[in-house]
């Protein structure tokens, strides 16, 4: 880590990736010197050439409060454990890298740094949220992966499926926690495949198939603050917000089980 951030001078340069380092890694310390104002809570990232095409800018907007949100989502279910690894082995099968965190530690930060930012701008942070707007951080190429649209729609209407099962696939895959909860509560059956017609769910599909992978990456990022760069801010929100909006939704979607 740069010797100036270590001892709390902040880069003049580059408040953004201050505030993001802040926010990825539950520092309040480096938070309370940030955020003077609910503005100061504001991150924008650039977004990688060969993805701009997609997003239509150069830039994504998110906020410290949301980062540490999708922390707070990705390691409620872990917060009580005392170890979380990320193993690599080579070809012979000997180990050569093994990544840890103590979630516990993790969790307790997290929530340190969101009761501060609430308490000091007035903020509820308890209301479902409604994460659509930072969908596009789960594709890589294809923003419509996953995604039913009106054909598919129609087909699957035509085979039987019900509406409110389909809105609920597109809801989840947008990662509305507002209207998935809305549509859970009316009933809504996540335990469907409009694709393959079979009793596997498409929404566990969506959002849990790469979700082992981006836990790793998320440990392994939390583990090497020391080597952390700003350029790498698009790929480390796209896991964060893999692992902790996908266990957001599916926390909701499986409500009623």
């Amino acid at each position: 880590m740069d010797k100036d951030k270590k001892y709390g001078l902040l880069e003049k340069n580059d408040v953004n990736a201050d505030k993001f380092e802040a926010a990825f890694y539950a520092d309040l310390n480096l938070i309370k010197q940030l955020v003077k104002s609910k503005e100061d809570l504001r991150i924008a990232i650039s977004v990688p050439k060969d993805y701009e095409w997609m997003w239509n800018s150069q830039k994504v907007y998110t906020s410290v409060l949301d980062m540490l949100n999708w922390l707070a989502f990705g390691f409620y279910e872990y917060h009580n454990e005392n170890e979380v690894c990320r193993n690599m082995f080579n070809a012979e099968g000997k180990q050569i890298l093994k990544d840890c965190i103590n979630p516990s530690i993790v969790y307790k930060n997290v929530i340190e740094c969101i009761n501060w930012i609430c308490e000091k701008f007035s903020i509820i942070n308890y209301d479902l949220k409604d994460y659509s707007q930072y969908r596009l951080l789960r594709h890589v190429f294809f923003d419509n992966e996953g995604w039913l649209d009106e054909e598919e729609i129609k087909e699957a209407l035509q085979k039987g499926f019900r509406q409110i099962d389909l809105n609920l696939i597109n809801e989840a895959e947008k990662g509305n926690g507002i209207s998935v909860y809305t549509l859970v509560k009316q009933g809504a059956n996540y335990k469907i495949d409009p694709d393959d017609d079979t009793d596997e769910s498409s929404i566990v599909n969506i959002l849990g198939s790469d979700l082992s992978f981006h836990s790793l990456e998320l440990i392994s990022y939390l583990c090497h603050r020391d080597s952390f760069s700003f350029s790498d801010s698009y790929d480390m929100l796209s896991s964060l917000y893999q692992v902790g909006v996908s266990n957001y939704i599916l926390d909701i979607v499986m409500l009623n089980d």
